[in-house]
């Protein structure tokens, strides 16, 4: 019956095969003379074994069939080590979208050279490297904070833009050290009120230059006017410091920290924003701006509706501010700063929400130049009723200002606050078409685009044009108007000396002889405000292209 018993375990066999196969993949078959390949690990439970089936009779006339030789059961295989999942790819992070580039190496290198051939000629008519004194124009005078701060500009344009190999880079470096130590002529050391009194505030100190103790109570300030024979020793009135002219020595400060890495121009810049929000910001009710003039803050004169002797909250000092605190947001990140970004940044979005609903003209979408406030405003929390005259004049820089600290906000804010980085952003890009059109004459030349002929005011739209191109190509549309204007001064504009007529397509003659004859007027137009922004926008311009 051995017969028997072998078939009817063999019709076993292929039957818990056949059920095998259905159920699942078909077994590898493994040769007896190769080792078992990796097989999958054994299952947890072990599967149970059948009952053996009584042996069926053999079939008559059957050749008996022989035992199958026994095969060797395969050793177990050790449990395979997991792999780990992948690691998710790491998002962007949501502060820095991408951006639109515009790179053009031909342009970069152009602008560049005529930007660097500028700058020396302005050191040779209008700098002393030995005294670090400016003249205000080549013939001589004395230059306010006010146009000193953009010779600073210029330089802190260039380097910004400039290879670290470059063969000038030194030559920059150290004319730009000098300059920020010509800005120590024009800093406060003490305040005088209008009594025998001096301005002490016991929570806040003056610091010494370059200090702080990082927190918002370091305070820095300058004057309208500058101590030639002492550095840091201005003993003033409020009447000669100004919110506005304390903005643009913060940026240049940044901008200096930026390009050199020196810890004390940061520190400078921390101490000048802090006093500007200390004693400048004006948060009552719906207000979030900056007065223009320290003296004029509590002054309420009635009919008399000047910002020296009226309290106003000028668009120069306050979407200034946006930009500048935007820029040191950025700046203090992972220093002893970073402590203060927290605050600057909900100061600077408040500051720019402020302006579209303060500033920004219904019809153009450009910013209105200032708004004289209502006495008694503290005790009002409405626009209407804190304002009590809006004037309406329109200049390039309050809106260029505003276009660089929307773009600039946009990024802070895009990765905590996605909705109002967009909203700023919106508002800032309406500005933008709408200064093209306002500022841009395409009426004076044919093929050209006219700008005002101050230059500096002028030069804050190329940097906001620019700065918003990244997100918008009608903004590269605006700024390509702006680079056929300066090509234009550069080959039609240009006077024996070097020095490019801030009238970019109106030309020299635009001026009248009296104030090109006058070295102490800073209507000349050879006056080193006007000069030294010219420059810089040619420095802007490479690094749009860079």
């Amino acid at each position: 019956m051995k017969f028997t018993r072998t078939v009817s375990l063999v019709l076993a066999l292929l039957t818990a095969l056949c059920f095998v196969s259905c159920a699942g993949p078909e077994p590898a078959v493994i040769p007896d003379d190769t080792a078992a390949p990796d097989l999958p690990p054994a299952p947890e439970e072990p599967e149970a074994v059948p009952e053996p089936e009584p042996e069926p009779e053999a079939e008559a006339g059957s050749e008996p069939e022989a035992d199958p030789e026994p095969q060797p059961e395969p050793a177990p295989e050790p449990e395979p080590t997991p792999e780990p999942e992948p690691a998710p790819e790491p998002e962007p992070p949501q502060d820095t979208p991408a951006r639109l580039s515009y790179s053009d190496p031909a342009l970069y290198t152009e602008n560049l050279d005529r930007a660097i051939e500028y700058a020396k000629t302005i050191r040779s008519l209008y700098w002393n490297s030995d005294t670090c004194l400016s003249k205000l124009t080549p013939g001589g005078g004395t230059p306010h904070l006010w146009p000193y701060t953009e010779q600073a500009g210029m330089v802190n344009g260039i380097l910004s833009v400039m290879d670290k190999d470059h063969p000038d880079r030194a030559y920059f470096e150290e004319y730009l050290r000098e300059l920020m130590e010509g800005f120590r002529y024009y800093r406060v050391k003490r305040v005088k009120l209008y009594s025998e009194e001096w301005w002490n505030d016991p929570d806040n100190h003056i610091a010494a230059f370059g200090e702080t103790d990082g927190t918002v109570h370091s305070y820095a300030l300058y004057s309208s006017s500058r101590q030639e024979k002492k550095k840091d020793n201005n003993i003033v009135t409020t009447e000669a410091v100004y919110f506005d002219d304390n903005v643009w020595v913060a940026k240049e400060f940044y901008y200096a920290y930026m390009n050199t890495g020196d810890v004390a121009y940061l520190n400078e810049a921390a101490n000048i924003v802090n006093w500007i929000l200390g004693e400048g910001y004006e948060s009552a009710g719906a207000l979030a701006g900056i007065y223009w003039k320290w003296s004029a803050k509590f002054l309420f004169s009635g009919g008399d509706y000047s910002d020296s002797n009226h309290a106003s909250l000028n668009a120069c000092s306050t979407a200034s501010s946006a930009m500048v605190l935007a820029k040191l947001c950025s700046a203090v990140a992972g220093t002893e700063l970073e402590g203060l970004r927290e605050g600057w940044l909900e100061k600077a979005a408040a500051i720019f929400d402020f302006c579209t609903a303060a500033y920004v003209d219904k019809s153009t979408k450009c910013l209105c130049d200032k708004v004289f406030l209502r006495k008694g405003f503290e005790k009002e929390t409405t626009l209407t009723k804190q304002i009590q005259k809006t004037d309406g004049s329109l200049y390039a820089y309050n809106t260029g200002t505003y276009l660089t600290a929307g773009a600039d906000l946009h990024v802070l804010l895009r990765g905590t606050d996605p909705e109002r980085a967009d909203a700023i952003l919106a508002s800032a890009l309406a500005s933008a078409k709408g200064a093209d059109k306002k500022f841009a004459d395409r009426n004076v030349k044919k093929g050209q685009y006219s700008y005002p002929s101050h230059s500096w005011f002028t030069s804050f739209l190329v940097s906001g044009f620019a700065d918003l191109a990244a997100f918008d190509e009608g903004c590269a549309e605006f700024e390509e108007h702006m680079r056929s204007a300066l090509e234009y001064a550069w080959e039609n504009n240009r006077s024996d000396d070097g020095l490019v007529c801030p009238a970019w397509i109106k030309g020299w003659n635009h001026y009248n002889q009296k104030d090109l004859n006058d070295s102490n007027s800073e209507s000349n137009p050879r006056q080193i405000l006007y000069q030294s922004a010219n420059a810089h926008c040619y420095a802007m311009m490479a690094g749009y292209y860079r």
